[in-house]
């Protein structure tokens, strides 16, 4: 007899810094129990997790470990730091069929860019990168390992749909905005042929184009640097409908935060604005674009 597997609406979050979750602020222990995790997942990618669909905790299991910079004030069981995943997994349950979960895909490295960092190693047996600030790219180890974790859910279940990319990088390529936006462009024009040719019908409520990559914007310290604010105009213009634009009194780590990420504290989000800002925007642009 056949065991019925879960059915999962695949979610993917993606870039540098601020997708990987750099909130430094304090997890007061009631912090999980606002978001409906049984219907919640990630795919592990941490030792013995690494390929397993397990629960997802306060720390998502990116590329990044953000586990050793944990604010001193979390519990053990809540090490690391925040990011956008819980917040927004939790806000699309309502999107999607109830007899269906979210797994959440972290695919996101700091300080990483289409520009700066060195080509890196891709673990091909593992479906992951090795650790390290490697280059975006169509042959970035990231990119590789973003495209086959996304392959390999949507082969572990013919029901498996893909709800969307929560992209959130630019930064670290502020001094060279049209590098960037050329690594960007064939990095998603490769990853839209490779998923359109391989999984027809398997994106819900729309299909494999532009409308399934959505470009989060950055926390307002990024665009009074070089040229930042042109990578966002970029994204704008590649497409408006999947475009996020996040306030620019939104709190970083300059409120309530460590300093252990980065001694620029306003580099980051923080102070919980992925649970009162950033996810709810994120939210509400992927449900409006998929109800037009």
């Amino acid at each position: 007899m056949s065991v019925k597997k879960d059915k999962y609406m695949i979610l993917c979050i993606a870039g540098q810094s601020n997708a990987v979750g750099y909130d430094e602020s304090i997890v007061p222990p009631d912090y999980l129990r606002q978001f409906r995790r049984d219907r919640i997942r990630q795919l592990g990618l941490y030792g013995e997790d690494n390929l397993k669909v397990i629960p997802l905790g306060v720390c998502a299991q990116s590329y990044q470990d953000l586990r050793p910079y944990s604010n001193p004030g979390n519990a053990e069981e809540n090490l690391g730091t925040k990011g956008i995943h819980l917040p927004l997994a939790d806000l699309l349950l309502d999107e999607i069929p109830e007899d269906y979960k979210i797994l959440v895909l972290p695919c996101a490295y700091g300080g990483t860019g289409f520009t700066s960092g060195q080509p890196g190693r891709y673990l091909k047996e593992e479906l992951r990168p090795e650790p390290g600030i490697f280059r975006w790219g169509v042959k970035s180890p990231y990119y590789l390992g973003m495209k086959d974790r996304i392959a390999y859910m949507l082969d572990e279940n013919s029901e498996n749909c893909f709800l969307g990319v929560v992209w959130i990088q630019g930064e670290q390529d502020w001094q060279d905005a049209r590098g960037h936006m050329a690594g960007f462009d064939a990095m998603t024009a490769d990853f839209l042929e490779y998923f359109r040719g391989r999984y027809p019908g398997r994106v819900y409520k729309g299909d494999w184009n532009r409308d399934v990559w959505y470009n989060v914007e950055t926390v307002s310290h990024w665009y009074s640097q070089g040229e930042c604010p042109l990578i966002w105009e970029h994204y704008l213009q590649w497409n408006p409908r999947t475009y996020v634009e996040i306030p620019r009194d939104t709190d970083s780590n300059e409120v309530n935060g460590t300093g252990l990420t980065a001694s620029i504290r306003g580099c980051h989000f923080g102070n919980n604005a992925y649970v009162k800002v950033v996810g709810p925007r994120v939210a509400r642009q992927m449900i409006t674009n998929r109800s037009r």
